[in-house]
């Protein structure tokens, strides 16, 4: 039989140093960790989803407002309006503004968006705004997450599936798991040199996307002229496929952009020689062009209500049909009532924002049928409006506001 080995005073203290340097180092870990930086509170119970509106009401009166810098439009998911500044995601009631649900980081909120059922809060670090949270909105229990190198600002996106993060010099398209599924641009460290998504010298100008492709207009090196780039997931998530469409005479600061894409549809708005909006097909080719009786506005807008994509031209709404991007109809002002934002639907009615109410409309034609009048502080940008079953929510700048 083996002796045991016998435990010397030095072996005690060896184990006892190594303990001590294990806790030492888990709690220098946890110190410095995410999850240290982060303070969470769900729901205490989950959000019920609202009904949908069985009718337009026949007035509406403010309910409540909440600052939310890091929207650029409401974001309503899961019977939730989520709001966000500074460090903090709220996920708030739509009718009383009440505070379901809070998460907050101790790091900048770059920007707020939305897919599937889930809030997506993007925060700044060492490496841009590309530390990405979502949160259930209907419970506030964080869901997936991601990590990576982005610019120092961004935009987001969402179609309700894929979320589209754009900066001036890369773009990033994430399904509602996260995983990346397109990146576009520069990167901080070539991992392989040869793959074609990598590009240095261009800055994004504007991007719109779908779950099935992106379209973003860009300027590279010494090149004064705009060029529209067609990306398609390739192979793998960095090497996109890719198409280009030449705009010698289109400057980048002529005010062109990209306004929404379908499927594998493009729309863009031209500023010059006239301005206009095209549509062009997953070749590039141009398949439909509408003119513009003058330039959009820098603050021009673009929303999709239904099964239509509206766009906020300044003065005027423009309507397609979201399917193919054909052209239907244009809601232009009515004496002082004048458009001042996109459109959104609530029972079947169109409701555009206009100046001293609500118009509703009829959706086939663009008829106005009546107004809903809205007393609104002066705003300098774009009035959004989105819907939370008989609420309308608008952002008018920096601040939320909800009206039933």
């Amino acid at each position: 039989m083996v002796r045991p080995e016998r435990r010397t005073t030095a072996d005690v203290v060896a184990a006892a140093t190594i303990a001590v340097a294990v806790v030492v180092s888990a709690g220098l870990i946890w110190w410095n960790s995410d999850a240290r930086a982060t303070l969470s509170r769900p729901a205490v119970t989950p959000a019920p989803n609202p009904a949908p509106a069985r009718m337009v009401p026949v007035s509406l009166t403010p309910l409540w407002s909440s600052v939310s810098t890091a929207t650029t439009r409401p974001v309503v998911v899961g019977g939730t309006v989520v709001t966000g500044d500074g460090h903090q995601v709220d996920g708030r009631d739509p009718a009383t503004g009440k505070v379901r649900w809070s998460y907050r980081r101790d790091t900048a909120l770059c920007a707020v968006s939305w897919v599937y059922r889930y809030a997506v809060a993007v925060y700044r670090d060492g490496r841009g705004c590309g530390q990405v949270s979502t949160i259930d909105a209907f419970t506030g229990r964080r869901g997936p997450a991601r990590s990576s190198y982005a610019d120092r600002h961004v935009e987001l996106s969402s179609d309700g599936t894929t979320v589209l993060s754009v900066g001036p010099t890369r773009l990033e398209l994430w399904r509602s798991d996260m995983v990346r599924i397109l990146s576009y641009g520069e990167v901080d460290a070539r991992v392989k040199p040869s793959a074609r998504g990598l590009h240095s010298g261009c800055r994004l100008v504007s991007a719109a996307a779908s779950a099935s492709a992106v379209s973003v207009f860009e300027t590279c090196g010494t090149h004064t002229g705009l060029r529209l780039a067609l990306l398609r997931p390739g192979r793998e998530e960095d090497e996109p496929e890719q198409r280009y469409v030449e705009e010698p005479d289109v400057s980048a600061d002529s005010g062109a952009r990209v306004l929404t894409v379908s499927d594998t549809t493009t729309a863009v708005y031209l500023p010059t020689p006239q301005p206009r909006v095209e549509v062009l097909d997953d070749t590039g080719a141009a398949v439909a062009s509408t003119l513009l009786p003058k330039p959009a506005s820098p603050s021009a807008v673009i929303s999709r209500a239904g099964n239509l994509v509206t766009w906020w031209t300044g003065d005027a709404v423009m309507v397609f049909d979201t399917a193919n991007l054909v052209y239907r109809y244009t809601i232009a002002a009515a004496g002082p009532a004048v458009p001042l934002g996109p459109a959104t639907m609530m029972a079947g009615r169109l409701l555009v924002p206009v100046t001293g109410g609500i118009g509703v409309y009829d959706p086939a034609t663009g008829a106005s049928e009546r107004c809903l009048a809205v007393e609104r502080p002066p705003v300098s940008s774009a009035v959004i409006p989105a819907v939370s079953g008989s609420t309308v929510v608008e952002q008018r700048g920096d601040v939320l506001a909800a009206l039933g």
